[in-house]
Protein backbone atom coordinates (compact mmCIF):
# COMPACT_ATOMS: atom_id res chain seq x y z
CA UNK A 1 0.00 0.00 0.00
CA UNK A 2 1.21 3.38 -0.57
CA UNK A 3 2.62 5.11 2.74
CA UNK A 4 0.35 8.31 1.87
CA UNK A 5 -2.60 6.06 1.75
CA UNK A 6 -1.78 4.20 4.67
CA UNK A 7 -1.08 7.45 6.87
CA UNK A 8 -4.40 9.00 5.58
CA UNK A 9 -5.99 5.82 6.77
CA UNK A 10 -4.44 5.64 9.96
CA UNK A 11 -5.44 8.99 10.87
CA UNK A 12 -9.61 8.65 9.76
CA UNK A 13 -9.49 5.28 12.12
CA UNK A 14 -7.66 7.01 14.80
CA UNK A 15 -10.03 9.95 14.70
CA UNK A 16 -12.89 7.41 14.41
CA UNK A 17 -11.46 5.46 17.67
CA UNK A 18 -11.45 8.94 19.76
CA UNK A 19 -14.70 10.17 18.56
CA UNK A 20 -16.30 6.67 19.74
CA UNK A 21 -14.07 6.14 22.96
CA UNK A 22 -13.67 9.17 24.78
CA UNK A 23 -10.84 8.87 27.51
CA UNK A 24 -12.20 8.72 31.11
CA UNK A 25 -11.42 11.94 33.01
CA UNK A 26 -12.20 10.09 36.01
CA UNK A 27 -8.89 10.00 38.53
CA UNK A 28 -7.67 6.26 39.05
CA UNK A 29 -6.31 5.29 42.63
CA UNK A 30 -4.09 2.22 41.35
CA UNK A 31 -2.03 1.50 43.97
CA UNK A 32 -3.11 3.35 46.65
CA UNK A 33 -3.22 1.73 50.40
CA UNK A 34 -4.82 2.52 52.96
CA UNK A 35 -3.08 1.96 56.36
CA UNK A 36 -4.30 1.54 59.81
CA UNK A 37 -1.96 3.23 62.69
CA UNK A 38 -1.57 2.45 65.92
CA UNK A 39 -2.16 5.63 67.44
CA UNK A 40 -1.21 5.68 71.61
CA UNK A 41 -1.34 9.18 72.68
CA UNK A 42 -1.65 12.70 71.73
CA UNK A 43 2.15 12.71 70.82
CA UNK A 44 1.10 10.27 68.18
CA UNK A 45 -1.54 12.47 66.66
CA UNK A 46 0.49 15.19 66.75
CA UNK A 47 2.45 13.50 64.57
CA UNK A 48 -0.12 12.76 62.68
CA UNK A 49 -1.07 16.51 61.93
CA UNK A 50 2.10 17.21 60.96
CA UNK A 51 2.33 14.51 58.40
CA UNK A 52 -1.07 15.91 56.85
CA UNK A 53 0.22 18.92 56.31
CA UNK A 54 3.07 17.72 54.73
CA UNK A 55 1.90 16.53 50.97
CA UNK A 56 -1.48 17.09 49.33
CA UNK A 57 -1.83 13.67 48.46
CA UNK A 58 -2.01 11.77 51.81
CA UNK A 59 -5.92 11.55 52.79
CA UNK A 60 -6.67 10.49 56.55
CA UNK A 61 -9.91 8.62 56.02
CA UNK A 62 -10.38 8.58 59.26
CA UNK A 63 -7.97 10.95 61.49
CA UNK A 64 -5.62 10.08 62.88
CA UNK A 65 -6.18 6.20 62.52
CA UNK A 66 -6.97 5.44 58.75
CA UNK A 67 -4.58 6.91 55.91
CA UNK A 68 -4.29 6.76 52.11
CA UNK A 69 -1.15 6.42 50.62
CA UNK A 70 -0.29 7.26 46.94
CA UNK A 71 2.31 4.18 45.67
CA UNK A 72 5.18 6.89 45.54
CA UNK A 73 4.70 8.42 49.03
CA UNK A 74 4.78 5.03 50.48
CA UNK A 75 7.95 4.43 51.71
CA UNK A 76 8.48 8.13 52.79
CA UNK A 77 5.65 7.90 54.90
CA UNK A 78 6.86 4.18 56.31
CA UNK A 79 9.96 6.45 57.14
CA UNK A 80 8.07 8.72 59.16
CA UNK A 81 6.27 6.03 60.99
CA UNK A 82 9.26 4.93 61.84
CA UNK A 83 10.61 7.72 63.18
CA UNK A 84 8.04 8.57 65.33
CA UNK A 85 7.63 4.72 66.46
CA UNK A 86 3.72 4.42 65.33
CA UNK A 87 2.63 0.64 63.89
CA UNK A 88 0.91 0.25 61.02
CA UNK A 89 -0.53 -2.34 58.66
CA UNK A 90 -2.08 -2.53 55.30
CA UNK A 91 -5.76 -2.49 55.56
CA UNK A 92 -6.70 -1.85 52.22
CA UNK A 93 -4.53 -3.37 49.30
CA UNK A 94 -5.99 -1.04 46.73
CA UNK A 95 -7.82 1.40 46.34
CA UNK A 96 -9.09 0.95 42.75
CA UNK A 97 -9.88 -2.25 43.11
CA UNK A 98 -12.44 -1.25 45.70
CA UNK A 99 -13.63 1.66 43.53
CA UNK A 100 -13.92 -1.24 40.22
CA UNK A 101 -15.99 -3.39 42.31
CA UNK A 102 -18.52 -0.74 43.47
CA UNK A 103 -18.74 0.94 40.14
CA UNK A 104 -19.63 -2.23 38.92
CA UNK A 105 -22.74 -2.76 40.49
CA UNK A 106 -23.96 1.20 41.01
CA UNK A 107 -24.49 1.18 37.39
CA UNK A 108 -26.54 -1.84 36.45
CA UNK A 109 -28.77 -1.57 33.19
CA UNK A 110 -32.13 -2.28 34.78
CA UNK A 111 -31.68 0.32 37.80
CA UNK A 112 -35.03 1.67 38.58
CA UNK A 113 -35.40 5.58 39.51
CA UNK A 114 -39.36 5.89 39.20
CA UNK A 115 -41.05 6.10 42.60
CA UNK A 116 -43.13 3.60 42.62
CA UNK A 117 -39.93 1.03 42.13
CA UNK A 118 -37.07 2.96 43.09
CA UNK A 119 -33.93 0.73 43.38
CA UNK A 120 -32.95 1.58 46.97
CA UNK A 121 -30.44 -0.81 47.17
CA UNK A 122 -28.01 0.91 44.41
CA UNK A 123 -25.89 4.36 44.92
CA UNK A 124 -27.94 7.26 42.90
CA UNK A 125 -26.18 10.04 40.77
CA UNK A 126 -27.47 13.70 42.29
CA UNK A 127 -29.96 14.40 39.89
CA UNK A 128 -32.09 10.77 40.55
CA UNK A 129 -31.88 11.73 43.82
CA UNK A 130 -33.08 14.98 43.22
CA UNK A 131 -35.74 13.44 40.80
CA UNK A 132 -36.57 11.46 44.11
CA UNK A 133 -37.26 14.13 46.35
CA UNK A 134 -39.30 15.52 44.03
CA UNK A 135 -41.61 11.61 43.16
CA UNK A 136 -41.58 11.32 46.93
CA UNK A 137 -43.62 14.60 47.50
CA UNK A 138 -46.01 13.79 44.88
CA UNK A 139 -46.63 10.26 45.71
CA UNK A 140 -47.67 11.34 49.64
CA UNK A 141 -49.07 14.69 49.51
CA UNK A 142 -50.97 14.68 52.66
CA UNK A 143 -47.68 13.93 54.54
CA UNK A 144 -45.17 15.41 52.45
CA UNK A 145 -44.08 19.09 50.85
CA UNK A 146 -41.13 19.76 49.17
CA UNK A 147 -39.15 23.18 48.95
CA UNK A 148 -35.44 24.39 47.97
CA UNK A 149 -33.67 25.47 50.94
CA UNK A 150 -31.38 26.82 48.56
CA UNK A 151 -28.76 26.27 45.52
CA UNK A 152 -25.32 25.23 45.70
CA UNK A 153 -22.47 27.22 43.98
CA UNK A 154 -22.42 25.35 41.55
CA UNK A 155 -26.58 26.45 41.09
CA UNK A 156 -27.76 23.09 42.48
CA UNK A 157 -30.92 23.12 43.98
CA UNK A 158 -30.16 21.73 47.18
CA UNK A 159 -34.59 20.35 47.35
CA UNK A 160 -35.28 19.38 50.67
CA UNK A 161 -38.79 17.80 52.59
CA UNK A 162 -40.84 18.64 55.55
CA UNK A 163 -42.62 15.25 56.74
CA UNK A 164 -44.96 15.24 59.34
CA UNK A 165 -48.98 14.74 59.84
CA UNK A 166 -50.76 17.56 60.11
CA UNK A 167 -52.51 17.47 63.42
CA UNK A 168 -53.21 21.31 63.67
CA UNK A 169 -51.08 21.98 66.18
CA UNK A 170 -48.05 22.99 67.40
CA UNK A 171 -45.33 20.54 67.05
CA UNK A 172 -41.36 20.01 67.74
CA UNK A 173 -39.02 20.32 64.40
CA UNK A 174 -36.37 17.68 63.41
CA UNK A 175 -33.64 18.14 60.70
CA UNK A 176 -31.57 15.10 58.85
CA UNK A 177 -29.54 15.73 56.07
CA UNK A 178 -26.71 13.20 54.29
CA UNK A 179 -24.10 13.88 51.87
CA UNK A 180 -22.16 17.22 53.48
CA UNK A 181 -19.19 15.08 52.51
CA UNK A 182 -18.93 14.01 48.85
CA UNK A 183 -17.71 10.78 49.17
CA UNK A 184 -19.50 9.54 51.66
CA UNK A 185 -22.51 7.54 49.07
CA UNK A 186 -23.98 5.75 51.94
CA UNK A 187 -25.36 8.64 53.94
CA UNK A 188 -27.69 9.95 51.39
CA UNK A 189 -28.85 6.17 50.46
CA UNK A 190 -29.47 5.54 54.06
CA UNK A 191 -31.03 9.19 54.17
CA UNK A 192 -33.37 8.28 51.17
CA UNK A 193 -34.32 4.48 52.36
CA UNK A 194 -35.15 6.21 56.41
CA UNK A 195 -37.44 8.47 54.90
CA UNK A 196 -39.49 6.04 52.71
CA UNK A 197 -39.64 3.96 55.01
CA UNK A 198 -41.36 5.83 57.60
CA UNK A 199 -43.98 7.38 54.84
CA UNK A 200 -44.73 3.84 53.87
CA UNK A 201 -45.04 2.17 57.48
CA UNK A 202 -47.54 5.89 58.44
CA UNK A 203 -49.16 5.36 55.08
CA UNK A 204 -49.71 0.98 55.99
CA UNK A 205 -51.14 2.15 59.26
CA UNK A 206 -49.01 -0.85 60.33
CA UNK A 207 -46.75 0.69 62.78
CA UNK A 208 -48.23 3.00 66.06
CA UNK A 209 -44.59 3.95 66.83
CA UNK A 210 -44.20 5.58 63.44
CA UNK A 211 -47.64 7.09 63.73
CA UNK A 212 -47.14 8.80 67.19
CA UNK A 213 -43.75 10.23 66.02
CA UNK A 214 -44.73 11.71 62.57
CA UNK A 215 -47.71 13.32 64.59
CA UNK A 216 -45.84 14.73 66.86
CA UNK A 217 -42.90 15.85 64.62
CA UNK A 218 -42.19 17.84 61.66
CA UNK A 219 -39.10 16.00 59.41
CA UNK A 220 -37.32 18.09 57.45
CA UNK A 221 -34.70 15.92 55.63
CA UNK A 222 -32.17 17.08 53.01
CA UNK A 223 -30.10 13.97 51.13
CA UNK A 224 -27.21 15.52 49.50
CA UNK A 225 -26.02 18.70 51.53
CA UNK A 226 -23.42 18.93 49.42
CA UNK A 227 -24.54 18.42 45.72
CA UNK A 228 -21.57 19.94 43.85
CA UNK A 229 -19.36 17.79 45.15
CA UNK A 230 -21.74 14.26 45.28
CA UNK A 231 -21.96 15.02 41.39
CA UNK A 232 -18.26 15.14 40.87
CA UNK A 233 -17.32 12.41 42.67
CA UNK A 234 -19.22 10.51 40.10
CA UNK A 235 -17.99 12.27 36.80
CA UNK A 236 -14.30 13.18 38.17
CA UNK A 237 -13.01 12.03 41.49
CA UNK A 238 -14.32 9.45 43.14
CA UNK A 239 -12.85 10.28 46.62
CA UNK A 240 -13.34 14.27 46.42
CA UNK A 241 -14.45 15.56 50.14
CA UNK A 242 -14.96 18.84 49.64
CA UNK A 243 -17.69 21.67 48.15
CA UNK A 244 -16.38 22.70 44.75
CA UNK A 245 -16.20 26.45 45.34
CA UNK A 246 -12.74 28.54 44.24
CA UNK A 247 -10.28 29.66 46.87
CA UNK A 248 -8.93 33.04 45.93
CA UNK A 249 -4.99 32.61 45.30
CA UNK A 250 -5.11 29.11 45.14
CA UNK A 251 -5.52 26.58 42.26
CA UNK A 252 -7.29 23.96 45.22
CA UNK A 253 -10.72 23.70 45.20
CA UNK A 254 -13.58 23.48 47.97
CA UNK A 255 -14.07 24.09 51.64
CA UNK A 256 -14.23 21.11 53.86
CA UNK A 257 -18.34 22.19 54.65
CA UNK A 258 -18.12 20.76 58.10
CA UNK A 259 -15.61 22.85 59.14
CA UNK A 260 -16.66 25.95 57.77
CA UNK A 261 -19.97 26.38 60.48
CA UNK A 262 -19.49 29.35 63.02
CA UNK A 263 -19.37 27.85 65.98
CA UNK A 264 -15.88 28.24 67.21
CA UNK A 265 -14.95 28.30 63.27
CA UNK A 266 -11.09 28.33 62.78
CA UNK A 267 -10.00 25.82 65.93
CA UNK A 268 -8.41 22.66 66.23
CA UNK A 269 -9.00 19.84 63.85
CA UNK A 270 -9.44 22.47 60.81
CA UNK A 271 -6.81 24.03 58.45
CA UNK A 272 -6.07 27.34 56.39
CA UNK A 273 -4.61 25.58 53.49
CA UNK A 274 -7.33 25.57 50.75
CA UNK A 275 -5.61 22.92 49.50
CA UNK A 276 -6.56 20.99 52.78
CA UNK A 277 -9.41 18.18 53.09
CA UNK A 278 -10.18 19.92 56.40
CA UNK A 279 -10.01 23.83 54.78
CA UNK A 280 -12.32 25.64 57.17
CA UNK A 281 -12.67 28.34 54.35
CA UNK A 282 -12.16 31.83 54.58
CA UNK A 283 -14.33 32.83 57.02
CA UNK A 284 -17.61 31.33 58.92
CA UNK A 285 -20.62 30.14 56.37
CA UNK A 286 -18.47 31.40 53.49
CA UNK A 287 -19.91 28.20 51.36
CA UNK A 288 -23.58 29.33 50.15
CA UNK A 289 -24.69 25.53 51.42
CA UNK A 290 -23.98 26.18 54.75
CA UNK A 291 -25.48 29.61 54.61
CA UNK A 292 -28.75 28.15 53.18
CA UNK A 293 -29.53 25.73 55.99
CA UNK A 294 -28.27 27.31 58.63
CA UNK A 295 -30.80 30.56 57.56
CA UNK A 296 -33.34 27.88 56.96
CA UNK A 297 -32.83 26.40 60.61
CA UNK A 298 -32.56 30.00 62.40
CA UNK A 299 -35.76 31.40 60.46
CA UNK A 300 -37.52 28.13 61.27
CA UNK A 301 -37.13 28.21 64.38
CA UNK A 302 -38.49 31.58 65.19
CA UNK A 303 -42.08 29.41 64.36
CA UNK A 304 -41.46 25.94 65.94
CA UNK A 305 -38.53 24.77 68.00
CA UNK A 306 -35.98 22.47 66.44
CA UNK A 307 -35.31 19.19 68.95
CA UNK A 308 -33.10 17.30 67.13
CA UNK A 309 -30.67 17.69 64.27
CA UNK A 310 -28.41 15.22 62.73
CA UNK A 311 -25.83 14.84 60.10
CA UNK A 312 -25.46 11.54 58.66
CA UNK A 313 -22.09 10.82 57.59
CA UNK A 314 -19.39 7.75 57.14
CA UNK A 315 -17.78 5.77 58.15
CA UNK A 316 -16.97 4.24 61.41
CA UNK A 317 -20.41 3.11 63.22
CA UNK A 318 -20.04 6.18 65.56
CA UNK A 319 -23.51 8.20 67.38
CA UNK A 320 -21.61 11.67 68.20
CA UNK A 321 -22.72 14.47 70.38
CA UNK A 322 -21.20 17.70 71.03
CA UNK A 323 -18.62 18.87 71.52
CA UNK A 324 -16.58 18.44 68.32
CA UNK A 325 -13.92 21.91 69.27
CA UNK A 326 -12.69 20.93 72.76
CA UNK A 327 -12.23 17.77 74.79
CA UNK A 328 -14.80 19.86 77.58
CA UNK A 329 -18.37 17.95 78.10
CA UNK A 330 -21.06 20.10 77.26
CA UNK A 331 -22.95 20.86 81.03
CA UNK A 332 -23.82 17.65 83.03
CA UNK A 333 -27.75 17.99 82.37
CA UNK A 334 -27.33 18.57 78.53
CA UNK A 335 -24.78 15.64 78.12
CA UNK A 336 -26.68 13.58 80.60
CA UNK A 337 -29.61 13.26 78.33
CA UNK A 338 -27.69 13.13 75.29
CA UNK A 339 -26.01 10.30 76.26
CA UNK A 340 -29.61 8.85 77.48
CA UNK A 341 -30.31 9.87 73.76
CA UNK A 342 -27.40 8.01 72.00
CA UNK A 343 -27.48 4.64 74.35
CA UNK A 344 -31.25 4.18 73.09
CA UNK A 345 -30.40 4.79 69.63
CA UNK A 346 -27.38 2.48 69.31
CA UNK A 347 -28.94 -0.12 71.44
CA UNK A 348 -32.19 -0.06 68.89
CA UNK A 349 -29.29 -0.31 66.12
CA UNK A 350 -27.61 -2.95 67.47
CA UNK A 351 -31.32 -5.01 67.88
CA UNK A 352 -31.35 -4.89 64.35
CA UNK A 353 -28.68 -6.56 62.75
CA UNK A 354 -25.91 -6.83 65.69
CA UNK A 355 -23.85 -3.85 64.56
CA UNK A 356 -22.15 -2.03 67.29
CA UNK A 357 -21.56 1.87 67.49
CA UNK A 358 -19.74 3.74 69.79
CA UNK A 359 -21.12 6.91 71.15
CA UNK A 360 -20.17 9.76 73.12
CA UNK A 361 -19.10 13.58 72.66
CA UNK A 362 -17.32 13.50 69.67
CA UNK A 363 -13.95 15.35 70.46
CA UNK A 364 -13.64 12.12 73.09
CA UNK A 365 -14.62 9.38 70.45
CA UNK A 366 -12.23 10.91 67.45
CA UNK A 367 -10.19 13.95 67.44
CA UNK A 368 -11.51 18.05 68.14
CA UNK A 369 -12.64 19.09 64.87
CA UNK A 370 -14.08 23.01 65.53
CA UNK A 371 -16.65 24.33 63.05
CA UNK A 372 -18.87 21.29 62.66
CA UNK A 373 -22.66 21.14 62.27
CA UNK A 374 -23.37 19.09 65.27
CA UNK A 375 -21.33 22.18 67.27
CA UNK A 376 -22.86 25.02 65.61
CA UNK A 377 -26.40 23.25 65.93
CA UNK A 378 -25.88 22.79 69.65
CA UNK A 379 -23.73 26.11 70.75
CA UNK A 380 -25.42 28.53 68.24
CA UNK A 381 -29.24 26.90 68.07
CA UNK A 382 -29.46 25.34 71.25
CA UNK A 383 -30.07 21.85 69.71
CA UNK A 384 -29.20 19.80 72.67
CA UNK A 385 -29.95 16.50 70.63
CA UNK A 386 -27.74 17.53 68.14
CA UNK A 387 -25.33 14.73 66.49
CA UNK A 388 -23.08 13.53 63.57
CA UNK A 389 -23.85 10.05 62.56
CA UNK A 390 -20.97 7.80 61.11
CA UNK A 391 -22.80 5.19 59.11
CA UNK A 392 -21.02 1.61 58.59
CA UNK A 393 -18.69 0.18 58.69
CA UNK A 394 -15.08 0.41 60.37
CA UNK A 395 -12.73 0.43 57.75
CA UNK A 396 -12.84 -2.44 55.83
CA UNK A 397 -14.05 -0.67 52.73
CA UNK A 398 -14.17 2.43 54.29
CA UNK A 399 -15.93 5.12 51.89
CA UNK A 400 -16.44 2.44 49.35
CA UNK A 401 -19.11 0.59 51.20
CA UNK A 402 -20.73 -1.96 48.55
CA UNK A 403 -24.04 -1.66 47.56
CA UNK A 404 -25.12 -5.13 49.41
CA UNK A 405 -24.56 -3.44 52.67
CA UNK A 406 -27.08 -0.32 52.03
CA UNK A 407 -30.00 -2.21 53.39
CA UNK A 408 -28.83 -3.23 56.58
CA UNK A 409 -27.09 -0.26 57.30
CA UNK A 410 -30.67 1.76 56.03
CA UNK A 411 -32.47 -0.89 58.26
CA UNK A 412 -30.35 -0.43 61.43
CA UNK A 413 -30.19 3.19 61.52
CA UNK A 414 -33.90 3.38 60.69
CA UNK A 415 -34.64 1.39 64.67
CA UNK A 416 -31.68 3.99 65.64
CA UNK A 417 -33.40 6.96 64.32
CA UNK A 418 -37.16 6.28 65.53
CA UNK A 419 -35.54 5.09 68.96
CA UNK A 420 -34.32 8.93 69.19
CA UNK A 421 -37.75 10.00 68.54
CA UNK A 422 -39.23 7.85 70.75
CA UNK A 423 -36.57 9.23 73.87
CA UNK A 424 -37.67 12.97 72.91
CA UNK A 425 -41.74 11.84 73.30
CA UNK A 426 -41.07 9.72 76.67
CA UNK A 427 -38.16 12.06 78.21
CA UNK A 428 -38.83 15.63 77.05
CA UNK A 429 -35.12 17.30 77.85
CA UNK A 430 -35.30 20.44 78.34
Amino acid sequence: MNMKIFCVWSVILLSTVVVCSKPSTQRRYDGNQVLRLSIKNEDDIKAMTSLEASHIELDFWEFPGDLMVPSHLMRDVKDFLEIHGIESKVWIKDVQTLIDGQRKSARKNDVSTTVNDFDYEVYHRWSEIDQWVKDTAARFPDLVQEFIVGKSYENRVMRTLKIGADTGTEKHAVWYNGGIHAREWVSPATVMWMTNQLLEDYTAGTDNQVTTLLETFDLYVLPVMNPDGYDFTWTDERLWRKTRSPNLGSTCMGTDPNRNFAHEWGGDGSSNDPCSLIFRGPYPHSEIEIQSVTNFIREQSKQQEFKMYIDFHSYSQLWLSAWGYTYDLPPADDYATMYGQMTHGCEAIHSVHGTNYTYGAGSTILYTSAGSSKDWAYGDMGIVYAYTVELRDTGEYGFLLPEDQILETAEEMYAGLKAALQYMIDSPYP
